[in-house]
């Protein structure tokens, strides 16, 4: 067997640009869906699954304080960071709290929105 190497500058002195992928249809981004959530099988399960056709998965959890700690799982597995910033749904506030990834080549963003405690009296 026999390997050539081509050294990159060699590649990028040539002036030609790799052509981007075409995105993968739905039906393949729905088994690599399936693949991540295999991959998480032991994660705390999200409430909702959404795919887009701009290679996107998004990831919702539930409305509670333990979804902080789902998050965290998740983004510890895929490599990433967690962020949480204030924000507010409708009449609520409280706090997004958020991991994005990327899993092979598809953008994941995993999230949950925690609303403020009451205030006590």
């Amino acid at each position: 067997m026999t390997t050539i190497r081509i050294p990159l500058d060699v590649v990028a002195s040539a002036g030609a640009a790799l052509p981007e992928l075409p995105p993968m249809p739905i039906g393949a981004l729905a088994v690599g869906t399936a693949e991540l959530l295999q991959q998480a099988a032991d994660l705390p399960a999200p409430t909702s699954v959404t795919m887009y056709d701009h290679q996107a998965i998004s990831v919702q959890f539930a409305r509670h304080t333990d979804s902080i700690r789902a998050i965290t799982g998740w983004a510890r597995r895929f490599g990433s960071i967690t962020t949480s910033h204030p924000g507010q749904i409708e009449s609520d506030t409280g706090t997004w709290h958020r991991t994005d990834f990327d899993y092979y080549g598809i953008a994941v963003h995993a999230f949950a929105f925690i609303p403020a405690a009451p205030a006590s009296s």
